[in-house]
């Protein structure tokens, strides 16, 4: 009976391990993907309706004196991948890039 309590826990935590495993990759690619999306001259609001269809990202959006800037994440990733978009003055994409 003990043996197959930890037969069961251990498959158990095999399976934990493989679903985190799983969903970190799928946010990981999420950010890397749709931050190459992101050249410049796109548009603001074509940027947030790409980030929009997201289902792991978290997003900041700052203020600069010459521009905006969005920082897009993942809590999953412990925002280990940044894709960092700074906009110019006129909404368009100045740079986007990987952080």
């Amino acid at each position: 009976m003990k043996k197959a309590v930890l037969i069961v826990a251990a498959l158990l935590a095999i399976a934990w391990l493989l679903t985190g495993l799983f969903v970190w990759r799928e946010a990981r690619n999420e950010v890397v993907f749709l931050c190459g999306n992101f050249t410049p001259g796109v548009s603001k609001t074509s940027v947030l309706k790409q980030l929009a269809t997201g289902e792991f990202l978290r997003l900041s959006a700052q203020h600069m004196t010459n521009g905006s800037r969005i920082v897009a994440d993942s809590p999953y990733t412990l925002g280990h991948y940044r894709c960092v978009i700074e906009f110019d003055a006129n909404d368009k994409v100045r740079r986007a890039g990987l952080e």
